[in-house]
């Protein structure tokens, strides 16, 4: 490389780190002066107007008012518009595909549902979903915003390239997801466990918010859990971490073998399946809801699904010791007799019961918890294009 060449690519590397610095300092303490980014960055008064002026002509910044002043002319306040940068996010489940998009400074907009029935087969889930998050596409660009990415939450085990496989939800087997969102969109794509990504959400934005390690415990179809250990999400060497449906409870556990369903998920299914409502089976929801409402025939049957439940909570925290265990998924309206149960169950059990709490974000932990990862994967694109 020549000298002139190393100049350049030296000068340009001090302006991406220059202009991360004020959209960072933008991003976590809203509005600015181009004298309170002088402080906060140290950058020279030159460097903070030159850079001021660039953003806000890519529209990265706009102006947000004045800054009264005892004197002279008041400063104008420069803010980052994060709602110009969108992902695209979405969460599939076995009945519906649901998406909205996150703006990097947290908005959320245009909620979109494609419902397609829980019988709905594989090909069409896939189809569905790629229609909702073409829809998202659409609205983002008709509304003059960015899209930064495609993310998606989904159930079942998720490699490093977007793979999907063992989702008895979706019938999905090593199903290339990420690949095809990305042909058909020509945006990145990130693709997550659905426990994963709710973890997430509720560690950045919801109840584990100022905590360094947290469990999700997703109840539905089958069980999952997210982990995060040490403020980062922990996926293991195969992407299989927190597959906790596959937990062996019992020693007959060994008579059979566990391909499709693990035996622990298998086990909490087979209870919910076996409480019948007036429309047959109402689901691990609909089972705990009675049981909290003293249905004779629901008690038993909700007593055997929390034992599991608790189980599975006891072998994650002796192994993590989490600061908090979050629940969330088919869970009944009373969360409190759900509470009081798992609690009751780990008290005097395990060294150091966790704090078991129900999710704050509901049905957007998965979507805000993608966006989250998809933003910390583009900040570099977002901020240096």
């Amino acid at each position: 490389m020549s000298s002139t060449a190393a100049r350049t690519a030296t000068t340009r590397v001090v302006t991406d780190i220059n202009r991360t610095a004020i959209l960072d300092a933008l991003a976590q303490h809203g509005p600015q002066t181009r004298t309170a980014l002088r402080e906060r960055t140290g950058l020279s008064p030159a460097t903070v107007d030159r850079l001021c002026t660039a953003l806000e002509r890519e529209g990265l910044v706009v102006r947000a008012g004045v800054e009264k002043s005892s004197g002279g002319r008041p400063s104008t306040l420069f803010r980052f518009a994060g709602e110009r940068r969108v992902i695209v996010t979405a969460e599939v489940t076995a009945h519906v595909s649901r998406g909205l998009l996150v703006g990097l400074d947290g908005s959320v907009s245009d909620r979109v549902e494609r419902s397609y029935g829980p019988d709905a087969d594989p090909d069409r889930r896939l189809d569905e979903t790629l229609e909702l998050v073409a829809a998202l596409v659409r609205a983002a660009r008709a509304g003059n915003r960015s899209c930064l990415g495609v993310a998606l939450s989904v159930p079942g085990v998720v490699d490093d390239d977007g793979r999907v496989s063992n989702s008895a939800e979706l019938g999905w087997e090593r199903l290339a997801v990420g690949s095809i969102v990305e042909h058909r969109t020509g945006l990145p794509t990130l693709v997550e466990n659905d426990a994963n990504a709710i973890a997430v959400g509720e560690w950045t934005q919801g109840v584990g918010a100022g905590t360094d390690s947290l469990v999700s415990v997703v109840l539905g179809v089958g069980l999952g859990a997210g982990i995060v250990s040490q403020g980062r999400l922990v996926r293991g060497a195969r992407a299989g971490a927190g597959e906790i449906g596959y937990l062996l409870a019992g020693r007959d556990a060994f008579d059979r073998l566990h391909t499709r369903q693990g035996d622990l998920e298998s086990r909490i299914g087979a209870l919910a399946a076996r409480y019948q409502g007036e429309r047959g089976p109402l689901g691990t929801a609909g089972l705990l809801d009675a049981a909290a409402a003293g249905d004779a025939a629901a008690l038993p049957l909700a007593d055997e699904l929390l034992d599991y439940l608790s189980l599975s909570i006891a072998a994650l925290t002796t192994v993590l010791d989490p600061e908090v265990v979050v629940l969330s998924g088919q869970l009944p309206q009373d969360t409190a007799w759900l509470l009081h149960g798992v609690e009751g169950r780990l008290t005097g059990r395990i060294p150091f019961p966790p704090k078991v709490v129900v999710g704050a974000l509901g049905a957007d932990a998965p979507l805000l918890g993608v966006g989250e990862l998809m933003a910390r994967r583009t900040k570099g694109s977002v901020y240096l294009a």
